[in-house]
């Protein structure tokens, strides 16, 4: 797969000077040492899971025939749904591993079977190496989330998940499109073990920068790309155009003018624009219309960068997205690796984007650019929201908004006790489900 492609503007106060480019490894890309100690109470817990985990299974897996039910450990299986794109599939396989950790139980995926293709796999949570023996056993189970038929937000949210009947199950299993296990953070009987393992509450940045490192082949590509290409400053976009809302428009023209919002008062400086999109022609589109606006740009070098993706090619894997497994998370990476993100609404591959580096420990999330209905007169509307700035770069979740307004009244409460119960919420409301307004 060739990787780059570039488009530099014309920089008209300094056309001799030449581009800065910035050294990228994925481990430690521009991190402050404090930034860099942060999630030390968590990477040693990490560690201890991991031996943990590969200690039990070899014991297990040896002495099957000897195990009884009551010997079995009580696990969490994650199911994520391959058919869907790697935003739905991340936030899954997170929330499961988080269970896990907080309920003391190992940890498993079922149906991923290529894993260890993508990502470094420090140990073996395929599913099917001990399904059997949990099968054999009759063990029971119970389901926290099933996609949107079923979610247990009272248990996650306020809920003790060690408590007697939870703890009756063998299998507690994790069935989700969506980063579902949010209101866990808001949960007291579970406030301690964030306030010491993850402080500053980015949960998802924490496991996924040691559960979802990238496959050393996949990695090498990323660092080059960035090495080849980054510059001081970088701005990476991300626009969905085959998932839109409600049948709804967002003109590639309101992503190049929030750029240029963005560059309001920089001078002098080397930037790069990453443009990763869901098509070809969109892709195309959009860094047409930014080499419109920046042609003339007068204040600063600007390189238009994109991988050469085929982004129009069938995925085998995911029936919903066109494009190659690895180019998906080659852009995903890159695009983390960026200063300052703008995704498009109602898409988990930007916010999984955000959430996926360790830039994410910064107050401010991405910019998220809003669709609009395919008529001029939606431009008149006053209180339309155009372009927002997130408060976070978790990933927010959908159903957030279902349990506002189903959940019962002391669950909501304590969802909302949780400083980023705001942030959560700003996802599209989801369209299989009827939320009474």
């Amino acid at each position: 797969m060739t990787l780059n492609k570039s488009y530099p503007t014309k920089n008209l106060e300094n056309t001799e000077n030449e581009t800065n480019k910035t050294n990228v490894t994925l481990e430690h890309y521009t991190v402050k040492k404090y930034e860099e100690l942060k999630y030390l109470q968590f990477d040693i817990v990490y560690n201890e899971y991991v031996k943990k985990h590969n200690r039990i299974v070899t014991e297990m897996l040896n002495l099957s025939a000897k195990y009884n039910l009551s010997e079995l450990p009580k696990v969490i299986v994650t199911q994520p749904d391959m058919g869907t794109g790697y935003g739905n599939r991340i936030s899954a396989i997170v929330c499961g591993f988080l269970y896990s950790l907080i309920t003391d139980r190992l940890f498993f995926i079922d149906g991923y079977n290529n894993f260890e293709d993508y990502y470094e796999k420090d140990f073996d949570h395929d599913w099917k190496i001990v399904t059997n023996l949990y099968e054999n056993k009759n063990s029971t189970s119970r389901y926290i989330h099933d996609y949107n038929i079923y979610n247990d937000f009272q248990l996650v949210t306020r809920g003790n998940i060690s408590n007697e009947e939870i703890t009756s199950h063998k299998i507690l299993y994790v069935r989700t499109w969506d980063y579902v296990c949010a209101p866990i953070t808001s949960n007291p009987h579970y406030k301690k073990w964030f306030d010491k393992m993850i402080p500053d509450y980015r949960v998802f940045t924490a496991i996924s920068l040691k559960l979802l490192r990238l496959h050393p082949n996949i990695s090498k590509q990323v660092e080059t790309f960035a090495n080849n290409n980054f510059n001081d400053y970088i701005i990476g976009i991300h626009l969905r155009e085959k998932k839109s809302p409600y049948n709804m428009i967002i003109p590639v023209e309101h992503y190049s003018q929030a750029v240029k919002m963005l560059l309001l008062g920089m001078k002098n400086t080397n930037i790069t624009i990453f443009v990763a999109a869901d098509s070809n022609n969109g892709r195309n589109k959009l860094v047409n219309s930014l080499r419109e606006v920046f042609n003339s740009h007068s204040n600063n070098s600007i390189n238009i960068v994109h991988t050469e993706e085929d982004m129009d090619s069938p995925n085998p894997v995911s029936f919903r997205n066109t494009g190659s497994e690895v180019g998906a998370l080659i852009d995903m990476k890159l695009l983390s690796l960026c200063d300052d993100l703008l995704i498009t609404y109602g898409s988990s591959f930007g916010f999984t984007a955000a959430g996926w580096s360790r830039k994410a420990s910064r107050q401010r999330g991405p910019f998220v650019v809003m669709p609009i209905k395919n008529s001029k007169n939606d431009l008149l509307v006053i209180d339309k929201v155009w372009v927002w700035g997130a408060m976070s770069n978790e990933p927010c979740m959908y159903l957030s908004k279902w349990l506002i307004y189903y959940e019962d009244e002391e669950t909501v409460r304590v969802f909302k006790t949780n400083p980023l119960w705001l942030h959560y919420s700003q996802c599209h409301w989801p369209q299989d489900i009827n939320i009474k307004v």
